[in-house]
């Protein structure tokens, strides 16, 4: 078991990468993909991880118009340069394929798939650590209020 608790911990922090950068990433392409309607929608949102069949945690998160246009570039974190030949968001659906390349070099192939509606989504996300373990995780979100917590 003490050799997997790295791989959980890693997909974990690559899942809750992914959360943090992912909705205004799907917010901003379906409103590039199909206008003003049919996007995800700002507010609060909660979101929960799995890797595999285990829970990996959960948080909440704040998106606000900005973030969407922030983030609009693409799914990455400041960690690494993220390439996707494959970007598709539209229709309620979503289709990305691509690389994570750390500082050293070193590359992580990524894909995910899912759907979304205005206020909600799920991510199966499938990738290789810069390490080379495959992880595969279920990243769910749904918007739980048009208002921001405040603080």
């Amino acid at each position: 078991m003490r050799l997997l608790a790295p791989a959980m911990i890693a997909g974990t922090l690559i899942l809750g990468a992914v959360a943090a950068v992912a909705a205004p990433r799907i917010a901003a392409q379906a409103a590039g993909a199909a206008g003003a309607h049919s996007t995800i929608l700002p507010g609060q949102w909660e979101y929960s991880y799995r890797i595999g069949p285990i829970p990996a945690g959960g948080e909440d998160r704040c998106l606000k118009q900005a973030d969407v246009e922030q983030f609009a570039k693409g799914i990455c974190t400041r960690k690494y340069t993220c390439d996707y030949e494959t970007r598709v968001v539209r229709d309620g659906k979503v289709a990305l394929k691509g690389t994570w390349t750390d500082k050293k070099g070193r590359v992580a192939p990524v894909t995910a798939n899912g759907t979304y509606t205005p206020e909600s989504f799920r991510l199966n996300v499938h990738m290789k650590t810069i390490n080379g373990i495959p992880l595969a995780g279920v990243m769910d979100a749904k918007r739980v209020s048009a208002e921001c917590k405040a603080g």
